[in-house]
């Protein structure tokens, strides 16, 4: 893997000088070994994945970036069916645009000759919306990409999604739900489907062990707000004996994006101080939005047409991920010498806030 494309400065980041094992906005807590479970489903190919992907994430000190991205991620149909306070719902309200399943498959000939381990489905929508999800992954996993992603809020996982899910062993479902209460679930989802969700998610559950499967790994992703940090530790509780693991993740405020997308600036940038210069999105992944436009990104804050970074239906993935918009990210971010759109969404990762949040919890030391 090439590792010359941009020599790393010294001490451009202020994480701690230990090597990073993953991002510093999600506090994973785990119930069962990860990594384990799905390298003993993939073999070999697998760890030496993992390894890149922990090799990326210290980019600015190996100066490494790999031929190719580590991780795709598709948003099938920009549209969602719940309309979440923490999501910036106007890219759900626009012209409706899916991906198609004829530039899906480009994408994936494309991502089978580069041999991709990891592919997304979500990016901000939701995936199952799109009436051809099953046969994209179906797709996907026979073309061998290993560690296979579906990222949903539940509402349409249902029964048969859920066999079919086992049935080809998909690597990850992960189901945003952010409650442990349907009365705080009302408040943040503003759709009352928690009743339906944790039926479907236990649906899932008992598929997997009446086939015997470890997959697919289920992970609840839970976005802490002054809403419902107190559900967290009932989250745990609801959940530990159920689901593989729980992500705990910072909430990002969006109120920006339109003067961005507007812009190309906020009236108050010079006042906003960026705590951690570190992003390893552009040293390892290639997000691909249902108008066909790539950032490099998965953030809503890649919906300002400046962050774009190429189009496929203009260019390969390859030539995106190789091409100057990309690169000069990459340089931005090793030196400190920020665009707008990074500054603001980087300005966010409040990173000892949302620590100490996660230390009150009771289980914060497992």
């Amino acid at each position: 893997m090439a590792e010359d494309h941009l020599a790393p400065p010294p001490a451009v980041s202020s994480a701690a000088d230990e090597d990073r094992r993953q991002t510093t906005f999600i506090n994973s807590l785990k119930f069962n070994d990860i990594e384990q479970i799905l390298s003993q489903h993939f073999g070999n190919r697998f760890r030496l994945y993992r390894q890149e992907y922990n090799k990326s994430l210290n980019y600015d000190k190996n100066g490494f970036i790999p031929d190719f991205p580590i991780t795709v991620t598709l948003e099938l149909v920009n549209r969602c069916n719940l309309n979440c306070i923490m999501c910036y719902t106007q890219n759900h309200n626009e012209e409706k645009e899916t991906l198609g399943m004829d530039r899906i498959r480009r994408v994936l000939e494309e991502c089978e000759r580069n041999g991709l381990p990891a592919l997304v489905l979500g990016l901000g929508s939701e995936p199952l919306l799109f009436k051809g999800a099953q046969e994209v992954m179906a797709d996907a996993a026979d073309r061998g990409i290993m560690d296979i992603f579906l990222g949903t809020n539940g509402v349409l996982l249902t029964e048969q999604m859920s066999e079919f899910l086992v049935e080809r062993q998909i690597a990850r479902v992960e189901i945003s739900l952010d409650a442990a209460s349907r009365e705080t679930y009302l408040k943040i989802r503003r759709k009352d489907e928690f009743d339906r969700i944790e039926k479907n998610i236990r649906k899932l559950v008992e598929i997997k062990r009446q086939r015997g499967s470890a997959l697919p790994v289920i992970r609840l992703c839970f976005c802490v707000m002054d809403l419902n940090k107190h559900e967290s530790q009932a989250f745990v509780e609801k959940w530990q004996s159920e689901v593989d693991y729980v992500d705990f993740q910072r909430f990002i405020d969006f109120h920006h994006v339109d003067e961005l997308r507007e812009t190309g600036t906020v009236r108050d940038l010079d006042a906003l101080q960026v705590r951690e210069l570190h992003c390893a999105y552009p040293f390892n992944s290639l997000n691909v939005w249902a108008s066909g436009n790539v950032t490099p990104c998965c953030t809503f804050f890649a919906r300002n047409p400046a962050l774009s970074v190429g189009n496929i239906n203009e260019q390969s993935l390859e030539e995106i991920w190789n091409g100057d918009k990309i690169n000069e990210i990459r340089r931005q971010l090793l030196t400190g010498e920020l665009n707008p759109t990074c500054k603001v969404c980087l300005s966010q990762r409040d990173v000892e806030a949302f620590e100490q949040v996660q230390a009150e919890r009771p289980d914060a030391r497992r």
